[in-house]
Order: structure tokens, then C-alpha cells, then sequence
């Protein structure tokens, strides 16, 4: 059932933007503290590789989950964050 109201009333419209910046948070968290623990480690590296996959993976499920149920600010948070990810990754691998 569609969910009734302005596009700003409805649920989908936080949720979509909520976890697209909620996974930007739990991303930068994840790579930095893995560069701050084990600086110069390889492993740090792989942890940031592997955050940013898992990542860019929940945001494009969501995406298409709340693809119909969202205004354009949804797919806009969603690339945006999508975008942040991808650049935060750069800093944990190259350093």
C-alpha cells in the first residue's frame, strides 16, 4: 500500500537519506580506525578496500529498495554519500 501524504511526510524519504549517511559514518569510522590502529599495515588497507565495498553495496541496495518511494533528494543523498565514500576510502589506502 503507498504511503499517503507530501513526499516529505513519508517514512521511505528518512529512511533512504538517514542510511545513506549512517553508512558514510560507519564507513569513515571503519577505514580511519583501521588507519589509525594499524598504520603501514597492509591489513589496514584491505580493511578500508572491504568497508567501501560492503558499503557502496548497502547503498545501492537501498537505492533501488526506496528507488520508487522516495523523492529525487533520496538517489541525491545516496550519491552524495556514494561519492564521500569512495574519496574517504583514498587518504586510509594511499596512507
Amino acid at each position: 500500500m503507498p504511503e499517503s501524504g507530501q513526499p516529505i511526510d513519508r517514512p521511505a524519504v528518512y529512511r533512504g537519506l538517514t542510511l545513506a549517511f549512517a553508512v558514510w559514518a560507519a564507513h569513515f569510522v571503519v577505514a580511519y580506525g583501521a588507519a589509525l590502529i594499524l598504520p603501514g599495515v597492509s591489513a589496514a588497507r584491505w580493511i578500508a578496500i572491504g568497508a567501501t565495498v560492503i558499503a557502496a553495496g548497502v547503498i545501492a541496495v537501498a537505492a533501488l529498495r526506496y528507488r520508487a518511494q522516495t523523492t529525487p533528494l533520496g538517489p541525491a543523498a545516496a550519491a552524495l554519500a556514494l561519492a564521500a565514500i569512495l574519496f574517504g576510502t583514498l587518504p586510509a589506502v594511499i596512507g
